[in-house]
């Protein structure tokens, strides 16, 4: 059959009407809210960390039934994830006000006000938590590093030997505490503690790299940060500590091309561009060290040490008037500095002007004797005992920079009874790539190119649905309420449809895509049944009711969709099982009706790597790829599987392969494969 055909075949197939028994399935479009329905949906869109869209939930729950708690304490944890903090807090405030008995909103309005530097409430709030769940782990060691940064350590280190007495097997716990410790200036109860950390665990990145900063033996703390890199080669913040480690091995170029990565990745990155820009600079490097320093400059117009250096490289380079312009600006911002005269004196005895250049000389010496205490006023970063002097000026200034994060402190999160919160801020095991599904949002904002469906090509081309449809596995979270919105109004739109006994099998799909997007999985699967029961042979359906199979189990369970002991299905409970046997069945109708779908291949191939089966995952990846070459993810997952095969050069090969078409993340598995 020709394309023109097909899409005429479709066309008229979709949009005949469905008879009988399934007009039963649709709602009253003025049907009473749900508000138990509506919230496991925001829960969804929480668990998916579609922060947006679960607000917009959550905000219809509240409208309909003020009074209740738990829609209030949910939405504080999406804004939280937003970084509301603010809306946060009092979010969790309305909570505590409707139940002063759920230790989960005390701990969200804790943690949220620990993000506003209100530590002495947040200390407050899991006292209270804690009163209603007694030696909660994690609420203790949020206590305590709500007392460390409120300045209450000896209550911080009395929280901390309750925790670590509970909790011996704690990691983070003595990673905290070595950070009280070091705040103490106890650097040798900080190692042990960190010692004892990676003991436990010894993939702690926050362990590895704190323990890297305070390590008096430079070739100790470079192996520790190598360690952090191979296990999170992605995070800027580690390349860059493990830059400086570099170069204070000794390694310049090794050093360097650490920074050359971030400035790729970030090309405005403070931290790399600076530390470039003195590596440049110590190597003679002047034209580039100069455009490093503009960089600087143009991000923090008032930064006095790289307006410092960018004098001494001008000056290196004779451009003796912005040398001095800059060294006059330093001069203006720290009358009171010693350093700043000096730096302009050089300056001027470079260009010629002697007597100029000793008055400022004079004056830089008359700064220098004066006590120390009038050195307060030095930029920001700049140790005031290490300012030049008249005859080193050029070589100061240049202590490079290493940078912190949010993982190189220790790891922070709150109970949320299994939703996944900022995992981008955790350390994770390396995950299989997920399945495909049908979406009319796509990260890559393409439409399927590298991941072709036929039928889901043709509706596209026939314009048969409001959207365009991608074939992907990288849904995006929805961050505009617009998009929200425009997908609810279509949900009333095509139930009034529905309603009226005009419904066509494509208006029940176009519905069943909108719930997808809203993250209301059930109903979505609801509308793919009448889709399937009316056009049994439509293979997209079938696609798409796997995914939604799959996503909807995975956010009632909180977790993936897997067999936890490989191989032995006895193990599933009833209703896993039987959902697995459902996924499984819709996709091998799905190729029985088009054998061509490399997608239906894939997510096969990865429910049957779940499973245990990893013989048939690979057989699956395989054909998938032999249909679509370029599909990334079943390199990826083919690689994983054969990993666990025991198949070592198979394994690699695949996931060299998956980098090389986009997915970043084989890198660090690679890595990790050739150390093994």
């Amino acid at each position: 059959m020709n394309r023109k055909d097909f899409i005429k075949r479709l066309s008229e197939k979709l949009k005949a009407p469905l008879l009988g028994g399934l007009l039963s399935v649709a709602m009253p479009v003025c049907a009473q809210l749900n508000t138990d329905r509506m919230t496991d949906v925001g829960r969804n869109a929480l668990y998916f960390e579609d922060y947006v869209l679960a607000i917009q939930h959550f905000n219809q729950v509240i409208a309909a039934k003020p009074y209740l708690a738990e829609p209030y304490y949910l939405r504080a944890i999406a804004k939280y994830s937003l970084e509301d903090y603010v809306g946060a807090e009092q979010d969790a405030s309305e909570a505590i006000d409707r139940n002063a008995f759920l230790p989960d909103a005390w701990e969200v309005r804790g943690v949220a006000r620990q993000c506003l530097g209100k530590n002495a409430e947040a200390v407050n709030d899991y006292d209270h938590a804690l009163r209603l769940l007694p030696f909660n782990r994690q609420l203790l060691f949020s206590k305590a590093l709500a007392e460390e940064d409120a300045g209450m350590n000896a209550r911080a280190d009395s929280t901390y030997k309750i925790l670590l007495e509970n909790y011996p097997g704690f990691d983070n716990g003595y990673v905290g505490r070595a950070q009280l410790h070091l705040h103490r200036e106890d650097t040798l109860s900080a190692r042990a503690d960190l010692n004892r950390a990676l003991e436990i665990n010894p993939n702690s990145v926050q362990a590895l790299t704190l323990r890297a900063s305070v390590e008096s033996d430079p070739a100790l703390a470079l192996a520790d940060m190598e360690r952090a890199v191979t296990l999170q080669p992605d995070r800027t913040f580690l390349r860059i500590n493990r830059a400086v480690a570099r170069y204070n091995n000794g390694d310049l170029n090794g050093a360097l091309s650490d920074f050359d990565y971030v400035v790729e990745l970030e090309p405005t990155n403070y931290a790399a561009l600076f530390n470039r820009a003195m590596l440049r600079t110590e190597l003679k490097d002047n034209d580039r060290a100069l455009r490093d320093l503009n960089r600087v400059i143009a991000l923090k117009p008032t930064d006095m040490r790289a307006l410092y250096n960018r004098a001494v490289v001008l000056a290196d380079k004779r451009d003796f008037d912005a040398a001095l312009a800059d060294a006059s600006a330093i001069v203006e911002a720290y009358p009171e500095m010693f350093a700043a005269y000096a730096l302009r004196g050089e300056i001027l005895r470079q260009a010629g002007h002697e007597a100029r250049a000793n008055a400022d000389f004079r004056r830089a010496e008359f700064l220098a004797r004066r006590p120390a205490d009038n050195l307060a006023d030095t930029p920001s970063g700049v140790d005031p005992t290490e300012l030049p002097d008249e005859g080193a000026t050029a070589n100061r200034f240049k202590t490079l920079v290493t940078m912190n994060d949010e993982a190189e402190q220790v790891e922070q999160t709150f109970n949320t009874a299994g939703l996944r919160g900022r995992v981008q801020d955790r350390m994770a095991a390396v995950e299989l790539q997920p399945l495909y599904q049908l979406s009319y949002y796509s990260a890559d904002g393409e439409v399927s190119t590298s991941v072709y469906v036929r039928a889901v090509n043709e509706l596209n081309v026939a314009r048969a649905l409001p959207y365009i449809v991608y074939v992907t596995n990288n849904v995006p979270a929805m961050t505009r309420e617009a998009d929200a919105a425009r997908h609810f109004t279509d949900i009333q739109r095509l139930g009034a449809i529905i309603t009226s006994g005009r419904a066509t099998p494509l208006d029940y799909f176009a519905r069943a895509m909108d719930y997808m997007t809203v993250r209301d999985y059930k109903r979505a699967l609801t509308d793919l049944d009448s889709v399937i029961s009316a056009s049994p042979d439509f293979a997209p359906a079938y696609l798409q009711r796997a995914a939604a199979r799959v996503l909807l189990q995975e956010s009632r369970r909180g977790e993936t969709l897997e067999i936890t002991d490989p191989g032995t299905e006895s193990r599933l409970n009833a209703e896993t099982s039987m959902t697995l046997n459902l996924i499984m069945a819709d996709l091998d109708r799905a190729l029985a009706l088009d054998p061509l779908m490399a997608v239906a291949h894939y997510n096969r191939g990865t429910i049957l790597l779940r499973m245990g089966a990893d013989i048939d995952a690979i057989d699956a990846f395989s054909r998938a790829i032999e249909l679509d070459p370029t599909l990334g993810a079943a390199y990826f997952n083919r690689g994983y599987a054969r990993f666990s095969r025991g198949n070592r050069d198979g394994a690699i090969a695949d996931i060299s392969r998956a980098g090389q078409l986009g997915i970043h993340s084989g890198y660090s598995l690679l890595k990790r494969m050739q150390q093994q």
